[in-house]
């Protein structure tokens, strides 16, 4: 029997189809598994749908992952067919596909992957097709495959075996090329068994493909790399690696020549050099021609481009002093300014009054715009949203007189609170990059849609914040030269919700407090105390931060505790709300205000369980717990834009029962809890500490491309 794998994210309008091409087979699958990854729309109730009125046996596993890549690896674990079908979300498999690629692997018992035909259709037309000719050697079909001598394996005209995928994954960090990789593992094991007839509609999106190549070239190409590499322990010759490097370069300098990025793809073609076939050498020297003509034409005319000196003179503005860091915001807002020292000077300028006037580090400054004993002063005007910071005419004053001395290359600015200071740092500012840690609007309106429905909620404020919000971030995003986000998932979000013409940098929440992490995996606490003792870190004044706590303390911790009676939960942070200080008085609960050192909290832990029901950016409590090695678990959208894998390096729930449950099996099962916290501490500290946040803020300030 067949298991189907289909990734989805956001696939409401494509799913029914792509389920209902599978119905003519159904005979022959033993389950479909929706991965549905961190979809906002109705990507899973549609599916569902479907698969009831159709009588397909569909399981929808829910994850946030960010990865087709890692969705299609979690859906693989999950599997339990003999074989293993991957589709895409918005493709087609003709009708009887899946049953000629079955018949052919039983007809071939020695074969493990069967190949069909399919029909790639686009804005150009449809075209058919053939699968290529495969020999009987799987290493030489391997590297054939790489070397583009065999067509590629289309997602979804493919059928292998289970045995075939033993110790093959594919990549999770990249979303180029992912399927090569993958194929490629697959053909060093198994022998290939091809039909003539088409098993598959598979649909082109030509602007979603391209946008893969030049979004962060260097980074996707860096990433590949590194995969392409992996591929090395099944037996693959190096050289073949190398020259499949290349060759990505090689395309994706191609469309960068096709936008107008002569410097980029110059770069690309450096990659290349030495790696390509002879045969792909006529077209890396007609694309260094062009890349010439177009450098030399971008130097005979006057370019509103911004660059980026070598050693920039970075300023970085926020509402709240970063220093010492307290909060969230203050730990990225810090994280972003050390990182920007070591590349230029640097002064951390906030809003509100500065309590501690020593630099944190070498080469960064603090400063800010008012003082404790200040009268407020008139507001510079009015706010058109809640979340705008309030400014006053003295602030703006001290900010000109503090640029005009300091000088600056880069203005960084903390998001849409400081919208208001857009227009008059604009003029001042060579290059102004807004560094939005949460997409606002998106995040106003999750919270409005939790809160208690009623025929006011119009007239109290209701859908109306977010969408000032949202109009605020549309006039920002015009206005600003780069834009930073949390993650990847952030991005897309932005960029499927505004026309963003200007570079979106990724710059992920590092590990914060590095320098008071524990040098390695540290013994979880004993029993003494209770067990398990939870811990849940934040700011516990944030709204979304007190709906998590009273949903641990009222619902979850009572559910823990019907299994293990000491459970006891510590709930730690700034400025706790009301009713956060009220749940002290709950049976098992302890709730510590303003720590002085989250490495006390930390140590009395056994897991961090974080059930944030809404949340932008990416949760560093969520980090920290990991890098301090305790075992979290969390919902979806709290772990979102990481990218972990759930049931390795995090388990994931949606509802309190979900979540007390996961608790208890966690508790019961020492080994999975070592080896759960062991690998998210390893993922974290590779790759987001110090070097990380230092390359990412460096390609953010475009010294890149500089």
């Amino acid at each position: 029997m067949i298991s189907v794998v289909i990734p989805a994210r956001n696939a409401e309008s494509t799913i029914a189809s792509t389920l209902e091409s599978l119905a003519p087979d159904k005979a022959l699958i033993e389950e479909i598994l929706l991965v549905d990854d961190g979809s906002t729309d109705g990507t899973a109730a549609a599916a569902e749908g479907v698969a009831q009125r159709l009588g397909l046996p569909l399981r929808t596993l829910r994850v946030a992952l960010a990865s087709p890549g890692a969705s299609r690896n979690a859906g693989l674990a999950e599997a339990r067919g003999e074989h293993i079908f991957y589709l895409d979300a918005d493709d087609q498999v003709v009708a009887g596909g899946l049953g000629h690629l079955q018949q052919a692997l039983l007809r071939h018992p020695d074969a493990g992957l069967a190949v069909g035909a399919s029909i790639h259709r686009s804005s150009r037309g449809a075209k058919l097709r053939p699968a290529s000719r495969y020999s009987s050697d799987p290493m030489t079909n391997a590297r054939r495959y790489l070397e583009n001598k065999l067509r590629s394996i289309t997602m979804g005209s493919a059928l292998v075996s289970r045995s075939a995928t033993a110790g093959v994954r594919f990549p999770e960090r990249t979303r180029l090329d992912e399927d090569t990789c993958y194929w490629a593992g697959v053909l060093t094991k198994a022998r290939v068994v091809t039909i003539e007839a088409p098993v598959l509609a598979y649909n082109i999106d030509e602007t979603r493909m391209t946008k893969r190549f030049v979004t962060e070239p260097r980074k996707v190409l860096l990433c590949l790399s590194r995969e392409l590499d992996m591929l090395a322990q099944h037996g693959i010759d190096r050289r073949v690696l190398q020259r499949r490097k290349a060759w990505i370069a090689l395309r994706i300098a191609r469309q960068l020549i096709l936008e107008g990025r002569y410097g980029e793809a110059a770069g690309m073609m450096r990659a290349a050099r030495g790696r390509l076939r002879w045969s792909e050498r006529p077209k890396a020297w007609q694309y260094a021609a062009r890349i010439r003509r177009g450098l030399a034409a971008d130097s005979g005319r006057s370019s509103a481009a911004v660059t980026t000196p070598p050693s920039p003179r970075t300023l970085v503005l926020t509402v709240d002093p970063a220093w010492p860091a307290v909060s969230g915001a203050d730990l990225r807002n810090l994280q972003n300014a050390s990182a920007a020292a070591s590349f230029g000077a640097t002064m951390l300028v906030s809003l509100n009054p500065q309590s501690d006037p020593a630099p944190p580090c070498e080469g960064l400054t603090v400063a800010s715009l008012s003082a404790a004993s200040a009268r407020r002063g008139r507001s510079l005007k009015s706010r058109s949203a809640a979340i705008e910071a309030r400014l006053s005419q003295a602030m703006l004053e001290r900010l000109r007189a503090i640029i005009k001395t300091f000088r600056p290359d880069v203005v960084l600015l903390e998001g849409i609170p400081l919208f208001q200071m857009l227009e008059h740092v604009r003029p001042l500012a060579p290059l102004l990059i807004l560094d939005m840690h949460n997409v606002e609007s998106d995040l106003a309106r999750q919270t409005i849609g939790r809160r208690q429905r009623h025929w006011l909620s119009g007239l109290l404020g209701g859908s109306g914040e977010a969408a000032r919000i949202r109009r605020l971030e549309q006039r920002a995003i015009a206005v600003v030269d780069r834009i930073w986000v949390c993650s990847v998932l952030d991005r897309r979000r932005l960029e499927d919700m505004f026309d963003v013409k200007v570079p979106v940098d990724v710059v992920p929440n590092g590990l914060p407090r590095a320098e008071a992490l524990p040098a390695a995996l540290r013994e979880l606490p004993g029993r003494a105390q209770g067990y398990p003792v939870i811990v849940f870190v934040g700011h516990l004044g944030y709204a979304p931060n007190v709906d998590a706590a009273e949903r641990l303390a009222m619902r979850i911790l009572p559910l823990v505790q019907a299994s293990y009676g000491e459970a006891r939960l510590l709930l730690a942070g700034r400025d706790p709300a009301a009713r956060v200080a009220a749940l002290g008085s709950v049976a098992g609960v302890e709730v510590v205000a303003n720590p002085p050192r989250l490495a006390d909290v930390y140590e009395r832990g056994h897991l961090s369980v974080v059930p944030l029901s809404a949340g932008g950016g990416t949760r560093i409590k969520i980090l920290e717990a990991m890098a301090w090695g305790l075992p979290v678990v969390a919902t979806p959208l709290a772990a979102e834009g990481h990218g972990f894998s759930d049931h390795i390096e995090i388990v994931l729930a949606e509802r309190d029962e979900d979540l007390a449950q996961e608790i208890i099996a966690l508790c019961l099962d020492r080994d999975r809890m070592e080896s759960q916290r062991s690998r998210a501490r390893d993922r974290v500290t590779a790759d987001l500490g110090d070097l990380a946040i230092r390359a990412a803020v460096r390609s953010g300030l475009g010294m890149d491309h500089a």
